[in-house]
């Protein structure tokens, strides 16, 4: 039968405490301050000054410690109770039976007895599990069937048989029935051992009659969960069989049952609380922002289509939603969340078999300096995160890097693995010889984005890239750290858009910017000789006109056309790279040639511009992007073979050769594919259809050879393997809170198996998301705060100042009224995009060409005369 609590009645008790937790087990009393564990039940015990199981309240007025005493001596008693009249309809609203109505004044007992007797009568409760009851010791096991007769400890990794009784028998050490556990901590093994003790006491002293109540949970799912659940209500149900004017009078306070009531057929509902008045929508924001707050949740995390999921659901589900406990969380919801993911990502590893992978090893330094390497898996179906690790120990150390790398062939199989990607430093250099030298069938890789970075990183040693980019950072520092003036900048002259620009990288982060500097210089000139700043106090500072002088000077901006168009073609590259698309294997060696080429351009042919850019490209191509890959996926990519200018060069073909003889290890097979070539070349048999023809640009590279390299199969499984992969080991973002949990102290063997759980789904979670919004059109991902800063760090941070208070009070009343207003009233209008000052990653498409000029003055470039030779 549903507990007496769940059908309308308010333990006088409550007047008097206010429950600490979810499922009011610790009660803090209102007068002496002290939080008492075990109910209700406990408390009064507390207010009455019962002795034996809790300790006395010396603070509460007399009158209560009497009404408790009196509360508490009826429930003790058991004496038999006085009758009750009642309107039977205002109590249960059961369904007719013609030997209830007949009698209109009977107890409450004698009531339940009657009907538990009356064996015409089906009454089909629901089980106690959907009455928001959740026994404690799912917190620490995992079901292993669907009847959960299995129990898995989460300590030991013990099945328990038997149900949750069983297994916390298994906790608490309680002999006889089971093995004890030996790892749960002991404050699980305190916690359960008295959770045992109150449910074994609760089971000796239920009276014979109670045993009829059986028929009323035929239906619920684990009898132990419901010997615990009237173990708890046994009190109410003491207290309800007590003393008639206590009785009438606490009902006389609540609402009758019979208006929360509705039955429907043969089933009584449980009822549901009062429905409270329609809150605002501004209400509603400010709950969710505080949960944000407390929490600690990145504000970013607003934009997670989980989140706004979890909004749908929670709306749709209704009120009297029961949140999730940590335990759950934690527990069987986090292991329901791997299996869904391994699910979906068995289907990425059914297609290694045809399209080969590629295993990521990501590394980066956290806040705390030490190097993490996230371990992913790249496929044409996606990223698949596998794990992380702190490799600060080893990451110098060859030998210990390859033993690292090697282990997660063997996971992925070495017939699946194309190639392992990895930073460009001498010991993964090492590490990646020893790995080809035992593994005959798979390359080493440098990170081709890495390596673009190291270029960007060489450019800014150049004279003038790196005086342009002191310069801008001096802009940018100003202005981001006085509010007022970013505020009036965004506001009347860039029409809401920011200066920075963060990317995937530090350098091309730094680029970006510049870039979008040079985008707003007309508007940067407005801003500092707009009135509003010749009359602040900042530009009387030094700071403020140092920067002022810089922006208005026309010889600074004809520098950082240089900037632009000497860089501008290697950010298309590394942009590319890092696409959602993520499958650059094919246009890698194309794209580095045609920035040469546009560089050479964009300087007019003048070698004394280029020459030094060229030099830092040759260098850096030389030692780590001339791969055999990258080299046989250009010649196999269909949208070149076949363009007139193209040019097999000899060290493309050695290269194309060398990926034969590596993913071929049969003898005739490699034969066969070498003969091949030429029908490929010549545009034979399946090759030269219209249809070949037509889709040579179209389609994806590897899907063209799915298509129409069915009459050269051998050729077709090595070319699909290679035009199938990425040339970058970046995952996404390093700076995901979740992972300073994982490797910022250490844990016990399962803490550190849950939070590896945790990251598992996190970053898969993640990598999913973006899977889902690459097919989404128009749809790119937000970079949060912590990021940003991270990236362009010498583009905002300067050494704290006192602010200048009278241009803060100048410019409140905008920046309030503004921002306010742009925020909130769109926002009460329901409108949850992003504004239109966010930072968003960019690309070079949303740009200007470069081709674009500063003006008819900035075309010449002879300023760099003077200087080439510095």
């Amino acid at each position: 039968m549903t507990s007496l609590r769940s059908s309308g009645y308010v333990d006088p008790g409550w007047d008097h405490g206010t429950a600490q937790d979810a499922k009011k087990k610790k009660v803090r009393c209102n007068y002496c301050g002290k939080v008492v564990s075990g109910g209700i039940y406990r408390l009064k015990q507390h207010l009455a000054r019962v002795s034996g199981e809790v300790t006395y309240c010396e603070k509460a007025p007399e009158e209560v410690c009497l009404k408790m005493k009196e509360i508490m001596e009826g429930c003790r008693i058991g004496k038999k109770p006085k009758q009750i009249e009642y309107d039977e309809q205002a109590y249960l609203n059961f369904p007719s039976n013609d030997d209830i109505e007949e009698e209109e004044n009977v107890s409450y007992r004698n009531k339940g007895k009657q009907l538990m007797g009356d064996k015409g009568l089906v009454i089909n409760m629901a089980p106690l599990r959907s009455l928001g009851y959740v026994d404690p010791g799912w917190e620490h096991g995992i079901a292993r069937d669907e009847r959960k007769k299995k129990v898995k400890c989460n300590y030991c990794d013990k099945i328990v048989s038997g149900g949750i009784n069983r297994f916390k028998q298994h906790l608490a050490r309680i002999p006889g029935e089971v093995a004890p556990c030996k790892s749960a901590p002991e404050e699980v093994y305190l916690k359960i051992k008295e959770n045992m003790k109150w449910h074994r006491t609760g089971r000796r002293h239920r009276r014979p009659e109670t045993k009829q109540t059986s028929p009323f949970y035929m239906h619920s799912e684990n009898e132990d969960e419901e010997d615990e659940q009237e173990e708890d209500d046994s009190h109410l149900e003491k207290l309800l069989m007590g003393d008639k004017k206590r009785f009438t009078s606490d009902f006389k306070r609540s609402e009758p049952i019979s208006k929360k009531l509705k039955p429907e057929g043969n089933i009584v509902n449980s009822p549901k609380s009062q429905v409270p008045g329609k809150v605002s929508r501004k209400e509603v924001m400010s709950a969710i922002s505080k949960f944000f707050y407390h929490a600690g949740v990145p504000t970013h995390a607003a934009n997670s289509p989980y989140f706004h999921k979890m909004l749908e659901m929670v709306g749709q589900y209704g009120q009297d939603l029961v949140g999730p406990t940590s335990g759950m969380l934690s527990g069987r919801f986090l292991q329901d969340e791997i299996l869904t993911i391994k699910t979906y990502l068995a289907e990425y590893k059914a297609s290694w078999a045809v399209t080969g992978c590629s295993i990521l090893a990501d590394s980066w330094k956290d806040s705390q300096n030490r190097t993490l390497i996230n371990v992913l898996v790249s496929c044409p179906r996606g990223l698949y995160f596998v794990s992380s690790v702190d490799a600060t120990e080893f990451v110098e150390d060859a030998p210990s890097l390859f033993k690292f790398l090697d282990k997660y062939v063997d996971e992925m199989g070495e017939e699946n693995v194309v190639q392992v990607i990895t930073e460009n430093t001498p010991s993964y250099q090492a590490a990646g010889k020893m790995l080809e030298e035992k593994r005959q069938n798979l390359f080493w890789t440098p990170c081709a984005a890495s390596c673009i970075e190291q270029m960007l990183e060489d450019f800014t040693k150049i004279k003038w890239v790196s005086e342009c980019i002191e310069k801008g950072q001096k802009i940018t520092k100003l202005i981001y750290n006085h509010i007022w003036l970013s505020t009036l900048m965004k506001k009347e002259y860039t029409g809401g858009q920011e200066l920075l620009t963060p990317s995937f990288t530090r350098y091309s982060s730094s680029f970006l910017t510049l870039q979008t500097l040079m985008d707003q210089r007309v508007s940067l000139k407005r801003l500092f000789q707009s009135s509003k700043w010749l009359s602040s106090q900042v530009s009387k500072s030094e700071e403020g006109e140092e920067v002022e002088k810089i922006v208005t000077n026309a010889t600074f901006w004809k520098k950082v056309q240089y900037v632009r168009r000497s860089v501008g073609p290697v950010l298309e590259v590394l942009q590319k790279i890092n696409s959602d698309d993520g499958l650059s294997m094919a246009y890698i060696y194309n794209d580095m040639y045609k920035a040469k080429l546009a560089i050479k351009s964009n300087h007019g042919d003048d070698a004394r511009k280029y020459g030094n850019l060229w030099s830092i490209i040759d260098n850096h191509w030389n030692s780590s992007l001339n791969h055999p890959l990258y080299l046989a996926a250009y010649y196999l990519n269909p949208s070149y073979r076949y363009r007139p200018d193209f040019v097999s060069y000899p060290e493309v073909v050695r290269g194309f050769n060398l990926c034969i003889v590596k993913f071929e290890p049969n003898s005739s097979r490699r034969i066969s594919a070498s003969k091949q070539i030429s029908d490929f070349g010549s545009a034979k048999a399946d090759f030269g259809t219209d249809l070949a023809i037509s889709t040579r640009t179209e389609l994806n590279p590897a899907a063209w050879w799915q298509q129409h390299g069915i009459n050269c199969l051998e050729l077709q499984q090595i070319a699909v393997r290679i035009l199938s992969q990425t040339c970058s080991c970046y995952g996404c973002e390093h700076n995901w809170s979740i992972y300073d949990q994982i490797h910022n102290q250490r844990h016990n063997r399962v803490g550190q198996k849950r939070l590896n759980e945790f990251v598992y789904v996190h970053y898969n979670l993640r990598l999913r998301e973006r899977q889902i919004r690459k097919m989404m059109p128009n749809t790119s991902g937000s970079m949060d705060t912590f990021l940003q800063e991270s990236l362009l760090y010498d583009w905002i941070v300067k050494p704290e100042k006192q602010p200048y208070q009278e241009d803060e009070e100048l410019c409140s009343e905008m920046e309030q009224g503004d921002a306010y207003e742009n925020g909130l009233v769109e926002f009460e209008e329901g409108n949850g995009e992003g504004r239109k000052g966010s930072l968003q990653v960019v690309t070079l498409t949303d740009m200007e060409p470069l081709a674009n000029n500063v003006g008819d003055e900035d075309d010449d470039l002879n300023f760099l005369d003077d200087g080439l030779s510095d």
